[in-house]
């Protein structure tokens, strides 16, 4: 496997799975004029996270929820959050976790874009850790592990990814050591969400339609050019899109309005 640009792992996959629950308490009790030290201290405080010890708490606060909603600035906890008191906590939540999360662990990224999905293609029915543990073996040999690491962190990571698979909804445990994958595909208001955030991210519209955060969802060009075709049809934009030359109007102006519009 050949990857189209360098990448490092790190370990971050063992702090923390999907924490999919942990993310909803963390971002009820955020607010955005505390720095990282004073909302780390108020969730101890608080026991926001329940019973668990004080090391485990800062490091899901540390190294799980900042790294994945605080970077490169706090917008993503700042959406996730409205549209959590829209009352949207189902897939559409899950789908945006995943997103994030993707963007800043490049492990859970290509565990996703360049394991599971290719598995899926080929028609593979599960996942086991050894599976996974072989594609950290091959990361070794293609340095995007920069220190090898020992068969056993590689198998917690290897369990680690599966974990958080399951959380978002890709696989589905069937024993200990088996994970069947499931026929995931995103939600439309997903879809809607990151075409709106790639546009406001400064993509043209055709950098879009070709964006490899699509791969994530196991969406090529074509499935992502009829998709936003149908959803013109909605009322999201109006898409124009004939071959390579592709227009969009859109009809929102900040991704604020965005998620008030999804939340509704």
């Amino acid at each position: 496997m050949i990857l189209s640009e360098a990448r490092q792992y790190t370990n971050t996959i063992s702090k923390g799975s999907a924490l999919l629950e942990e993310t909803k308490i963390l971002l009820r009790a955020w607010q955005p004029a505390e720095s990282l030290d004073e909302f780390c201290g108020r969730v101890l405080r608080e026991d926001f996270l329940g019973k668990m010890t004080a090391y485990r708490a800062r490091d899901i606060v540390r190294r799980v929820f900042a790294r994945r909603y605080l970077r490169p600035d706090n917008q993503p906890a700042l959406l996730l959050k409205r549209l959590l008191e829209g009352s949207h906590s189902g897939q559409l939540f899950s789908d945006l976790c995943l997103l994030y999360a993707s963007r800043n662990d490049d492990l859970i990224r290509d565990a996703v874009t360049h394991l599971y999905w290719p598995a899926f293609s080929e028609g593979r029915l599960t996942l086991s850790p050894a599976y996974v543990v072989d594609f950290l073996r091959q990361a070794e040999r293609d340095a995007r592990i920069p220190a090898a690491w020992s068969e056993q962190v590689k198998i917690k990571a290897a369990r680690g990814i599966l974990k958080t698979m399951a959380d978002f909804g890709l696989v589905v445990p069937v024993s200990r050591t088996r994970r069947e994958l499931a026929h995931f595909r995103p939600t439309d208001r997903t879809i809607v969400f990151l075409a709106y955030d790639l546009h406001f991210g400064g993509s043209t519209d055709a950098g879009v339609v070709d964006h490899q955060d699509w791969m994530l969802f196991g969406l090529t060009r074509t499935e992502v050019a009829s998709v936003l075709d149908r959803l013109s049809g909605e009322g999201w934009w109006l898409a124009q899109i004939a071959g390579s030359v592709v227009r969009i109007t859109w009809k929102f102006g900040s991704m604020e309005e965005v998620a008030d519009a999804l939340a509704r």
